[in-house]
């Protein structure tokens, strides 16, 4: 996840905030290189609090490739990453592809990198701070989904936002209706031309 540094904020008020520590927070940034000097305006990356689940290309945590390397911009369906978050995955793919939704354009490899950037593998994840926050509609879930995209996009018997099948359900048929695939979604082509990951 993405935070907007205000004009006040330590890394130590920050990393007690979003339940994680300074030294985390500066592996996540090696943009940083005084722990005692951030610059307000400027992007930081919360990392999640579980170490247990990481994208792909982050030197620490499981290997989510599945041991299969896939070209850049590929669409081709790639293994399930393992762990809870991948058993997450699984079970919302195969929902999703039993409702009609074509596999290719729902690499479970990209949807384990959108997790891990929007909510760090957690389920409970809620944004109060952005301007979805202050409309009243916070993103929550695994995928970071806002109330009104996830009751356009969730399947019938699928409605929990706090749910990770159902949160997964719906962002994944929200990325495919808005950008054509997961893997289309400009987060997921910023990591792959190394441009980083942005929001979606």
């Amino acid at each position: 996840m993405d935070y907007k540094i205000k004009s006040g904020d330590t890394l130590g008020a920050l990393a007690k905030r979003f339940n994680t520590d300074v030294d985390s927070l500066v592996k996540a940034n090696p943009n940083i290189t005084n722990k005692d000097l951030i610059y307000a305006d400027a992007k930081l990356n919360i990392p999640g609090s579980k170490d247990d689940f990481q994208a792909q290309g982050v030197s620490k945590g499981p290997d989510l490739t599945g041991g299969a390397q896939q070209a850049q911009g590929a669409q081709a369906v790639g293994d399930v990453p393992p762990g809870q978050v991948g058993d997450w995955i699984k079970q919302a793919m195969d929902i999703l592809k039993a409702n009609g939704v074509p596999v290719e354009k729902m690499n479970p490899q990209d949807i384990a990198k959108i997790i891990q950037h929007e909510s760090s593998g957690n389920p409970n994840a809620i944004n109060n701070w952005d301007s979805n926050a202050q409309k009243g509609t916070p993103s929550i879930g695994l995928m970071q989904t806002i109330q009104p995209t996830f009751d356009a996009y969730k399947l019938p018997g699928h409605d929990n936002i706090r749910n990770p099948v159902d949160n997964i359900i719906a962002g994944v048929r929200y990325s495919i209706e808005r950008y054509g695939s997961v893997s289309n979604v400009p987060g997921i082509k910023g990591l792959n031309s190394g441009s980083g990951y942005v929001g979606y």
